[in-house]
């Protein structure tokens, strides 16, 4: 008896699921990741520029830099040589793959006009970036991953993950406040500094989780508290609760880091 032909849906399916579309979908998003936002990036001006509310300090803005370095790195890595077909290439593919392609077509959306769309890409690569770096964190700490694989796939997924879910955050401040959802004033800084405790509630626990000593976990956190400085730095003068949240989140941070290496050294 011979087995039954796939029907053309489940041909379709295959074909548009499988490992070479991975890869080059990959490939081409994390090419849009780095084209879109130069080409289409929002120009702002101080009339229409977003409600600083928790808005960082300029500098901080270029760990675009090595993130869209690391996810060139990556897309071209697991596009080539065994990588290609690994399974941990199939388990953090596509999720990294939407992350970029989130991340490209966020600054049309926002030149657009489309605001709300924009916060829901922001989102999108938040989740999708998170669910690449436990992933490959999982991977490093059963040793499923060779050094090149690591030093392909990490700082792409970790960078990503915590600069995503800042991204979000920042954005979302100023969202509330340019929708008066929220008044600008008092209020504002408080929904601000919630939504950085909230982050410092994510970073916390990455350094307290047994995956804290992958790469991929180090290069999150360490975005993750470059957010925070940033934070410190741009709203010095402006807002006290934003400051004090993220210098205490920052700091936490750092306290649990810090006492798992001593408790992991003296074991």
């Amino acid at each position: 008896m011979t087995d039954p032909v796939p029907s053309l849906p489940s041909r379709v399916w295959a074909v548009a699921t499988g490992d070479p579309s991975r890869r080059v979908l990959t490939c081409a998003a994390a090419a849009a990741q780095v084209l879109l936002p130069t080409v289409y990036g929002p120009r702002f001006n101080g009339e229409n520029a977003p409600p600083n509310v928790i808005q960082p300090a300029p500098y901080t803005f270029t760990v675009w830099f090595p993130i869209f370095a690391s996810s060139i790195a990556y897309a071209v890595h697991q596009a080539l040589g065994p990588a290609r077909n690994m399974d941990i290439s199939r388990a953090v593919g596509w999720p990294l793959a939407g992350a970029f392609a989130a991340t490209g077509i966020w600054a049309p959306l926002v030149r657009s006009g489309k605001f709300w769309s924009a916060q829901g890409a922001l989102v999108t690569i938040a989740v999708l970036a998170e669910l690449g770096r436990r992933r490959i964190a999982h991977a490093e700490l059963k040793g499923d991953l060779t050094t090149a694989e690591v030093a392909a796939a990490a700082p792409a997924a970790g960078m990503l993950a915590a600069w995503g879910q800042a991204a979000c955050g920042v954005n979302m401040a100023a969202m509330l406040v340019s929708n008066n959802l929220v008044p600008a004033g008092p209020k504002a800084a408080t929904a601000g500094a919630a939504l950085l405790a909230g982050l410092g509630v994510l970073g916390t626990r990455a350094a307290a989780t047994p995956e804290r000593t992958s790469v991929s976990s180090r290069f999150y956190i360490g975005t993750l508290l470059w957010a925070f400085a940033g934070v410190i730095i741009g709203q010095r003068g402006r807002s006290r609760s934003a400051v004090a949240v993220a210098a205490g989140a920052a700091a936490t941070i750092l306290t649990v880091t810090a006492r798992d290496r001593l408790e992991s050294r003296s074991s």
